[in-house]
């Protein structure tokens, strides 16, 4: 195209432009040299630079048809025209490099806006793999596959790809566990003809991305090369935000369960707690008729009458934890002693211990402590009444408190069978039951309860491993009257 079309230049110079100056001619070839290099580039515009001197000289200076000239300053016109074809040839190449670098940059950003707007209106696993496959095949010319691990830890694919090479495998497994591409370009497996792609976020590997492209050294050109690791990114973000989207989901909906639970279990445990009191009141004189009568039916008054006294301490129990988990509970600490709370404990559990013994270890009888009293008699009943349920009735059950000056741990121990290995933290949640086919009677309510009350009214509560259980709630204390 360059000889032709300075061929065309001069065809028409020597038809209609012989009366013009030498000088005007000389544009005309330059403006040849500015559309050779706008359409082809640098090297044509150099060609049809050197085409038109030797043109201009054959044609248009004496003696015409050779080389030589009758004026040596035609020479200066030679060496000027050439230098100037060249620079003008030069630069219009580089404007033209850089104009197709620019629509080449919008290019790559219009794909990238494209893509991150098609993922981000992606609901599941599935439509993001399609749309990352969609995507690198129109930007890359490359067939893709997403790799994904299942609940095994197995890499699957989410879509089927006709005709893509079969990858690897044992290459797979080490791109995702080592978080380092592999395949064609890399130093692992380079000899294969497509590349497995990590795709990493700051958090973890979500997945591999296989791609195998048509013109695998188009691919390795270092600008498509980072191109594709950005789409790889986010592939990784869209997988990330579907993980997040539906770890908030359900948070949201376990907190919504829960506080429906929690207001079913107020509002009924606060519907039963008016009948329970009235029942529990008959059959407290009840039980107290037929024992001054000496009626043999007595014990079964005072049975009912305990398991009255029970039912309602579960309903308490419901009903003050529901109010704790909502926030509606307002504690009233006050400072007692702690030889009057812990005797006060032991008093209303006295008649469910059946006379076993609970030792006592207790320093300083005469200990403060800042408290709300009601609610740490409920977690020392909860705790004792647990310990006596599960240790048995030959087990040792005992109270023993530690003291400095700012903090008094209360720990409450049994030499039992102790809480189930691993179950040391589910123990509790609510409905949770060391041995959930136990004949023991009971739902899974006294530690669950003990849990939110004591960490009401105390400044923590931990579970010590040892042979039975030591449960040890940490309350505020003073070693003087404040």
């Amino acid at each position: 195209m360059a000889v032709a079309l300075c061929a065309i230049i001069t065809l028409v110079a020597m038809q209609w432009l012989m009366a013009f100056e030498a000088a005007n001619l000389v544009m005309l070839y330059l403006l040849g040299v500015v559309l050779i290099a706008l359409v082809y580039g640098r090297w044509p515009s150099v060609l049809a630079t050197v085409i038109n001197v030797i043109s201009f000289d054959l044609f248009f200076v004496a003696p015409r048809g050779t080389l030589a000239v009758s004026d040596v300053q035609y020479l200066l016109t030679f060496g000027v025209m050439l230098t100037v074809g060249l620079l003008i040839g030069n630069l219009t190449a580089g404007v033209r490099y850089q104009a197709r670098v620019a629509r080449y940059r919008e290019r790559r950003t219009r794909h990238l806006y494209e893509m991150s707007k098609a993922l981000a209106v992606g609901r599941s696993q599935q439509d993001i793999a399609t749309t990352s496959e969609r995507f690198i095949a129109s930007t890359f010319q490359a067939r893709s596959q997403l790799l994904l691990p299942d609940a095994q830890g197995k890499l699957l694919p989410l879509t089927h790809q006709p005709g893509l090479t079969p990858w690897d495998d044992a290459i797979a497994r080490w791109s995702f566990d080592k978080g380092q591409p592999a395949g064609a370009g890399t130093d692992t497996l380079p000899g294969v003809p497509y590349q497995i792609l990590p795709l990493k976020s700051a958090a973890r590997t979500w997945g591999l991305l296989v791609v195998e492209p048509e013109n695998l050294r188009q691919l390795m050109i270092p600008e498509q090369q980072r191109l594709l690791e950005t789409f790889t990114l986010l592939v990784a973000s869209a997988l990330e935000r579907l993980t997040l989207t539906a770890s908030e989901e359900q948070a949201r909906l376990t907190s919504e369960r829960e506080s429906l639970r929690n207001s079913l279990l107020a509002a009924l445990s606060h519907d039963l707690r008016t009948p329970l009191t009235v029942l529990f009141g008959q059959a407290e004189i009840l039980t107290l008729d037929l024992a001054s009568e000496g009626s043999k039916h007595a014990p079964q008054a005072n049975e009912i009458r305990q398991h009255v006294l029970n039912t309602t301490r579960l309903v308490n129990n419901l009903l003050d934890m529901a109010r704790i988990q909502s926030g509606g509970f307002n504690l009233h600490k006050e400072w007692l002693t702690l030889e009057e709370v812990v005797g006060s404990a032991l008093r209303m559990l006295e008649p469910s211990l059946g006379g076993q013994h609970i030792q006592l270890d207790l320093p300083d009888p005469l200990q403060l402590v800042h408290v709300d009293g009601p609610l740490f008699e409920r977690v020392l009943i909860n705790l004792l009444e647990n310990a006596h349920k599960y240790a048995g009735a030959r087990a040792s059950i005992g109270i023993r408190a530690e003291a400095d000056a700012r903090q008094l741990s209360l720990e409450v121990w049994d030499n039992g069978p102790g809480i189930p290995a691993g179950q040391e933290q589910t123990i509790f949640d609510k409905f949770a039951r060391g041995n959930k086919e136990s004949a023991i009677p009971g739902v899974g309510w006294a530690l669950p309860s003990v849990r939110p009350s004591s960490t009401s009214t105390a400044d923590h509560l931990r579970q010590q491993p040892a042979r039975g259980r030591r449960l040890i709630p940490c309350y505020t204390a003073w070693r003087k009257r404040p």
